[in-house]
């Protein structure tokens, strides 16, 4: 029997190290920090983060999502809701970051962003360190942040960009996002960012059209640039993403047998079964960068 209790507390003590190892990666690791942003507007960038949201929580991932659109703040607005509290009132001590956090379907979370990101450049350190703090709270509550970046090249998008794990650059058929796509993948390599970045190519007619024109970008940007661009997928030209804005609710969860919904389900397929996943330090390295990298200027997207 003694033995039986030795062997019993030494199986206890292995999975309690094994615990406690996998509890110190993930402090180490933090949650994967994905930005998504497009070199144009209305390519769709806003309804995708929100859709792969929602098909990673499917996956059993907990999701929180940035809205860090500082033009046109979408998230709120595709879900039919008006926020309680922004980032703002984080910024200005009225609120803790975790009561900023807005419920979304099947455990999705927001975190309206408002002005008070570009409030972020004005802090001082004290401030500064009760922002960082705050995210970190959250860390072991969430497997991924998405940020929902402004559209174009601005100071503040590259900003988002290059403060993230990596960036997916959404873009379209048309010859004109195709070529604002690339002056955004050329604005990243200019400040020599480090972040893996990764092409999707939406509202495609044809799987043909989505392979052919995606794999001329990211050619151009490996010969041009030599940077490095994954072409991570594509998603359909489907009617139900059009009829979901309308009625305010996801296509993911509206639509679930609809062309766009697997394809969004294969875009998250692909971003959990890469060995190793991308990590830059979790979610307050990615604010500390974030201030790093802001603007003294803070510049306004156009609306």
């Amino acid at each position: 029997m003694a033995h039986q209790g030795d062997a019993l507390r030494s199986w206890v003590k292995a999975k309690t190290d094994q615990a406690t190892r996998e509890v110190l990666h993930q402090r180490l690791t933090g949650a994967r920090v994905m930005a998504v942003t497009s070199g144009k507007g209305g390519v769709g960038k806003s309804s995708l983060v929100l859709n792969l949201a929602l098909a990673l929580a499917a996956r059993e991932q907990r999701v929180v999502i940035l809205d860090a659109d500082l033009g046109l703040a979408n998230i709120n607005i595709m879900l039919g809701y008006e926020p309680v509290y922004t980032l703002w009132d984080v910024v200005e001590q009225r609120v803790a970051l975790r009561d900023t956090l807005q419920a979304g379907p099947n455990g999705l979370r927001i975190i309206p962003g408002g002005s008070g990101i570009t409030e972020l450049a004005r802090l001082d350190s004290v401030d500064i360190a009760h922002i960082i703090e705050g995210f970190q709270e959250l860390e072991g509550e969430c497997d991924w942040l998405l940020i929902d970046t402004s559209a174009g090249i601005s100071d503040s998008v590259l900003a988002f960009v290059l403060a993230a794990d990596e960036a997916i650059v959404v873009t379209n058929p048309e010859p004109t996002a195709l070529a604002d796509a690339y002056g955004l993948i050329k604005a990243v390599w200019e400040q020599d960012g480090r972040v893996a970045l990764k092409l999707v190519m939406n509202r495609i007619q044809s799987r043909d059209q989505g392979v052919r024109l995606g794999n001329r970008l990211t050619d151009l940007a490996q010969k041009a640039l030599g940077q490095p661009v994954e072409m991570l997928g594509q998603v359909a030209d489907d009617p139900v993403v059009a009829r979901s804005v309308l009625r305010q609710i996801p296509f993911y969860t509206a639509y679930p047998n609809s062309d766009a919904t697997f394809d969004v389900g294969d875009l998250a397929d692909k971003l959990l079964h890469r060995v190793p996943p991308p990590r830059r330090g979790g979610w307050g390295a990615f604010v500390k960068r974030l201030v790093e990298n802001w603007p003294r200027e803070i510049d306004r997207d156009p609306i």
